[in-house]
Formats: structure tokens, C-alpha cells, sequence
């Protein structure tokens, strides 16, 4: 794990020394620094982030209440994973805001946010065997995706989703033949954005991540794919 640092005043019980602990740890989780079914130390918290325990205690019962983190008495706390239902449940409700997300992107994005998704798709055919690589490709245009779709609130409630996924353990697992349908599935969601096709991106969409949950529950959990 990388070193962080982060500024520390002394008074390291204060309020915004907590969420700065809370975002540091939330980010970790969501770029899987931890993942699923991985035990958060305090001890190295603190020491990573150059504050007491304290504010990490806060952080933990925080990302607790929000079932990202589960405290166990045994191994105290432990990064959460979803059941299969929970699985489920969060691809239906992320297949339809991506589908809203690319039928607004149709409708409001800029030429040059168009150019900018075509652009990281064109990296896609030289990483086809690098799935370190696809992983950030794929982060790359999906978030070039919700940006162009310029809704704040759909940018929140994908946020929010976004920190969910991060709880599916393996995530980063990209199956054999997985990458081309992942760039045919890509492209079909830029053309539609391209012809300023608002129905046609949102199924285009939709069938992306409906496919993404497809392969997930074919694999199963260990090696969970992407969408």
C-alpha cells in the first residue's frame, strides 16, 4: 500500500479530520486498495494517514452505517461483499441510470466530449491482453460517459452506485472474450450518442450492463467481470 499523507494539526478529533479519513478510506475501497473480504487494520490506517485512531474509529462507523464495512468481533473490521441478490439488485438499478446517462449524453453532449469518448475507445485495441489496462479504459469512458450527460444528480446517484460496486468482490476480473464484446458494447453506446439517437444509446446502454450481469452470475463471485 502506497504511503499517504495528510495534515494533521493536532487536533485530530476535529469533524473535518474525520471525513478526511472517511473520503481517504472511501476511495481506497472504491480503487480496491481494499477489497471485498479484506480486514482494515486501525493500527495502519492511522499510521498511513499520520492521525490517532480516533478519527479512524469515526470513519469505520460511518463506512459501517453505510454496510460498506462490517465490524466483526473476530477480525474486527472487514471491507463488506454483496450476497447475489444485492448483486442483482444493484445491476438492475445501475443498468437503468446508465441508460438515462447515456440517452442524456445524446441529447447534451458536446462534440468534443464525443471525440473524447471515441478517443479512449481507440485504446481498447491495443489492450486486449492487459486487463489493467481495459479496467482503466473501461473507468475512462464510462465517466466520460456521465459527464457528458451534464446532470449533476445523475452524476450523485451514480457516485453512489459506484461505491456499491466497489463491494463486488473481484471486480477487476475480466473473463476470455470478455474484451471485445466489452468494445462492441462500447461502441454501439457511442454511435447511438454520435447520431444523437437519446433511445437508441439508452438501450445500447441498458444491454451493456444487462450483459455485464450476464457474465457475473455465469462466472460467479470469485471472479466476477465489469461493465
Amino acid at each position: 500500500m502506497l504511503k499517504r499523507n495528510a495534515e494533521s494539526d493536532g487536533a485530530d478529533t476535529a469533524p473535518s479530520l474525520a471525513e478526511h479519513v472517511y473520503q481517504e478510506m472511501s476511495r481506497w475501497i472504491r480503487e480496491g486498495v481494499y477489497n471485498p473480504g479484506d480486514r482494515i487494520r486501525e493500527a495502519v490506517v492511522s499510521k498511513e494517514l499520520g492521525v490517532s485512531r480516533t478519527p479512524v474509529r469515526e470513519a469505520l462507523r460511518r463506512l459501517q452505517s453505510e454496510r460498506r464495512v462490517l465490524l466483526e468481533p473476530q477480525r474486527g473490521a472487514v471491507v463488506a461483499e454483496l450476497d447475489r441478490h444485492e448483486v442483482v439488485e444493484l445491476y438492475q438499478l445501475r443498468q437503468h441510470l446508465e441508460g438515462v446517462a447515456a440517452r442524456f449524453a445524446a441529447q447534451h453532449a458536446s462534440l468534443a466530449e464525443i471525440e473524447e469518448m471515441a478517443f479512449i475507445l481507440d485504446k481498447s485495441s491495443t489492450a486486449m491482453d492487459d486487463p489493467k489496462l481495459l479496467n482503466q479504459i473501461n473507468w475512462e469512458f464510462h465517466n466520460a460517459l456521465y459527464s457528458a450527460a451534464h446532470n449533476r444528480f445523475l452524476l450523485r446517484s451514480i457516485e453512489a452506485i459506484s461505491d456499491a460496486m466497489a463491494l463486488l468482490k473481484g471486480a477487476k476480473y475480466v473473463p476470455p472474450g470478455r474484451p471485445a464484446e466489452l468494445l462492441t458494447e462500447h461502441l454501439r453506446i457511442l454511435d447511438a450518442i454520435r447520431a444523437r439517437d437519446p433511445d437508441a444509446a439508452d438501450k445500447a446502454a441498458q444491454d451493456h450492463i444487462e450483459n455485464s450481469l450476464r457474465v457475473h452470475l455465469q462466472i460467479g463471485f470469485h471472479k466476477p467481470t465489469f461493465g
